[in-house]
């Protein structure tokens, strides 16, 4: 198996790091690298509540590209932890340009993956003006059956062992399993430690079991960064992600004009080609990468491949 990290620039360290302050309790957390006088990108992750790591600075050219990297409210550095109170995606959209704004950048690349598609789209709706380039790995467009594929029925089909064990969950505490988003905020939120605690670790194993072409082996180490990603991400589709239904897309007129890469895994189980397809349909300055047996994660050689070959050529 080839590894991606061979693919990407070597490590590097942040010149720059600080905490931005917003209107309510939250800091956000973000760092900058690379060359002080180069082509802002901006590095926005998935999840929601995925956060960054180091790996996320090594896409891009340190000596192109002045790199910005920050974690979205409750994860990563950012702080207070998987705290939940004003999170939506207007809040993230806001946080984003309120970044810009203090770094004092004129336009950005947005380089999203996953979640960080949808945002780095909801950002690009509201402020056109501000976004040069799009590049968008495991488009997720965030409507009813985006979410419905992945954590009701679809992928259901497709792994059925992985999902009968999230899906137990649900029904030994006698619960709806026709809405199991519902049900799992439910358990999430239950006054029973041990409760919480299973249905955290199940649900991110149940995404973990869609991501990636090969076995992949779900460890439980590391239980504050497993909710992280559980608890966020539930309280997002939970809420349909506090965005109008097909709201991209209908929309998607505003930002036709933005020079758009579309990098997407043909085996991706989690965010459905059909997505990427579609938005590409719909943006005219946009250029389709269907990656042939790639699944969904950044860690796969092929999008790790592409997306530095994108970053080195715009």
């Amino acid at each position: 198996m080839q590894t991606y990290l061979k693919y990407l620039y070597p490590h590097l360290e942040p010149y720059e790091t600080g905490y931005l302050a917003t209107n309510s309790v939250h800091k956000i957390y973000y760092e900058i690298s690379g060359n002080p006088k180069g082509k802002p990108i901006v590095y926005v992750h998935g999840g929601p509540g995925g956060g960054t790591s180091p790996i996320s600075r090594r896409f891009f050219n340190p000596k192109k590209y002045k790199i910005v990297v920050f974690d979205q409210r409750g994860c990563g550095k950012s702080i207070p932890k998987l705290n939940l109170e004003n999170n939506t995606t207007q809040d993230l959209v806001e946080d984003l340009e309120n970044l810009r704004k203090h770094l004092s950048l004129k336009q950005v690349i947005l380089f999203g993956g996953s979640w960080g598609t949808t945002l780095s789209l909801c950002y690009a709706l509201k402020y056109p003006e501000n976004v040069s380039h799009l590049i968008l790995r495991g488009i997720f467009l965030a409507r009813q059956s985006d979410v419905d594929w992945l954590y009701q029925e679809g992928a259901s089909y497709l792994k059925p062992t992985e999902y009968e064990r999230y899906k137990n969950v649900v029904l030994k505490n006698n619960l709806n399993p026709e809405n199991l988003v519902a049900s799992y905020h439910e358990l999430m939120h239950h006054s029973n430690k041990a409760i919480r605690e299973e249905a955290l670790i199940e649900w991110t194993r149940w995404e973990s079991a869609l991501i990636s072409v090969n076995k992949y082996k779900f460890k439980v180490d590391n239980l504050d960064a497993i909710s992280e990603i559980s608890l966020i991400e539930n309280h997002f589709f939970y809420h349909q992600t506090f965005i109008p239904e097909n709201y991209i897309l209908d929309n998607i007129n505003k930002i036709q004009h933005i020079p758009t890469y579309i990098v997407h895994g043909e085996y991706d189980l989690d965010c459905r080609p059909s997505g990427a397809y579609e938005l590409h349909k719909s943006m005219p300055n946009s250029k389709l990468y269907l990656l042939p047996k790639t699944a969904h994660t950044q860690r796969e050689y092929l999008i790790a491949k592409t997306l530095v070959k994108i970053t080195d050529e715009i």
